[in-house]
């Protein structure tokens, strides 16, 4: 499936949903922010989000810092 995500052309494999990508990205289990074409998909959402063909996905990760 062809996907946007931050910005760049990503071939996805086997990502079905929002959660399935974010592993399939090494991303699983960690802090991230997902923006899903333009609205924020809360972590308890993500199993539960499918992902279609062309969809827009922006990746924030959380950094800790003072």
């Amino acid at each position: 499936m062809k996907l946007t995500v931050n910005g760049e052309a990503y071939e996805a494999k086997r990502a079905e949903t929002v959660t399935s990508l974010l592993e399939e990205m090494g991303f699983g289990g960690r802090a991230v922010v997902v923006v899903l074409n333009d609205e924020v998909i809360p972590a308890v959402s993500r199993d539960a989000c499918g992902l279609r063909e062309g969809d827009c996905i922006d990746l924030f990760r959380l950094v800790g810092g003072g």
